[in-house]
């Protein structure tokens, strides 16, 4: 539903962000205005869960174990009314969880973008029609509605990143370093080694719990797009099994190198040179990698979009994606890095995934290739992001300038 909104979600989720506000989308209907219900989405169940406000799972149906919670209904920049939102589950069908806010037709249109805020007792809600306030002057600190609703919301850094960061700019103040490890991995080798990490084979969070991803800036320019995880398809579920049938049926022969292989970004907005993108399919909650021939449309493999929320979740639970500028070679031997900033990043919004796959703002990169034996090698199925858009994936972002 949230592609009916009558605004750009995306600028709404990147201004909420921007405030560290934890928050579910809303978008009513015709049909729900004007028989006043609406259904509770996945994104909204899974965030008043998390919040401890109300969990559907646990609800019964039926009108006597309705839930009424009081809701602070901000339509402006500078006005907001008290009003009360019922949640409950119908005695009819299966008893999908619904939602709905008294008054609401009031205040709000068909296709406004409503964005849901769970009060920090834990009892009430607030929400703001981001298609009637303007919110860059709503979610401004000295705004009288921002410090009296909204400011106590707002996610803190935790005293492990406090920490981090101090030795963080310890290090900046060094200057340029020169690598400690030729090639690609350097930069980040590097840094580790100057935190006091022991490089491993460990897939566990980096520093006390706190992944660290480091990246190159030549110029204050970065071109590359962030690895956010990598995740297989289900191949189960999917047409293709496995890597070496994916390759061969989709791979290209590179003449220099003398093998199959298969470098291919996806998108879901456009299919790419090779007549390959994705697809996804909400009601049955997968995301396709597709193929199109002559008009016709194949469905090479398939993930499943929670195991994707999950995978994401699970790898950047705390995040410092650090910046450097670097001199010389990159990968060489008397490469430098200044290390100059740092994004960092908690409280990953699993449920934005897909929003985000189907804006193009997130890709997913094939990294295929066939061994002298002749069985497939992948360096894994990267779903990536350029470094502008963190923002959006994540409840709480700030960004530090360690030279500052």
């Amino acid at each position: 539903m949230l592609k009916l909104a009558n605004v750009d979600i995306l600028e709404a989720v990147a201004s909420l962000k921007k405030s560290d506000l934890t928050f579910s989308f809303l978008v009513p209907t015709e049909t729900g205005l004007e028989k006043s219900i609406m259904d509770a989405t996945l994104q909204i169940k899974e965030h008043f869960i998390k919040a401890g406000l109300h969990n559907f799972y646990e609800q019964s149906q039926g009108a006597s174990d309705k839930v009424l919670i009081n809701t602070s209904l901000i339509t402006t920049d500078s006005s907001h009314t008290q009003t009360t939102t019922s949640l409950y589950r119908p005695l009819t069908k299966d008893g999908d969880p619904r939602i709905w806010i008294y008054d609401l037709k009031q205040h709000a249109k068909a296709g406004d973008l409503l964005a849901l805020l769970v009060g920090k007792d834990r009892k009430e809600l607030i929400i703001i029609n981001c298609s009637t306030c303007k919110l860059p002057n709503l979610l401004n600190s000295n705004n009288k509605i921002f410090q009296e609703l909204l400011a106590p919301l707002t996610i803190k850094a935790s005293e492990v990143a406090t920490e981090l960061l101090q030795k963080m700019r310890a290090i900046a103040a060094q200057g340029p370093i020169i690598t400690k490890r030729p090639g690609d991995t350097g930069v980040g080798f590097t840094l580790e080694e100057l935190l006091g990490i022991r490089a491993n084979s460990s897939k566990a969070p980096d520093y006390k719990g706190i992944e660290i991803k480091s990246s190159r800036v030549r110029n204050n320019k970065s071109s590359n797009r962030y690895t956010l995880f990598s995740k297989v398809p289900n191949w189960e579920i999917s047409r293709l099994k496995g890597s070496a049938g994916l390759l061969q049926a989709r791979g290209h022969f590179d003449t220099k190198k003398q093998r199959l292989q298969l470098f291919h970004q996806l998108n879901a907005g456009k299919l790419n040179s090779y007549q390959m993108g994705l697809r996804l399919e909400s009601n049955t909650g997968l995301l396709h990698q597709i193929y199109t021939e002559n008009g016709n449309e194949h469905i090479d493999v398939s993930w499943e979009i929670p195991v994707l929320e999950d995978a994401l979740a699970q790898k950047h639970k705390e995040t410092f994606w650090v910046s450097a500028e670097t001199k010389g070679v990159n990968g060489s031997s008397d490469e430098e890095f200044s290390y100059k900033t740092v994004r960092h990043t908690s409280e990953v919004d699993k449920s934005i995934l897909s929003t985000l796959i189907e804006r193009d703002v997130i890709s997913v990169d094939y990294t295929i290739t066939e061994t002298i034996s002749g069985a497939a090698k992948d360096q894994g199925y990267l779903f990536k992001i350029h470094p502008n858009n963190l923002d959006l994936i994540f409840q709480f972002s700030k960004k530090y300038d360690l030279t500052g």
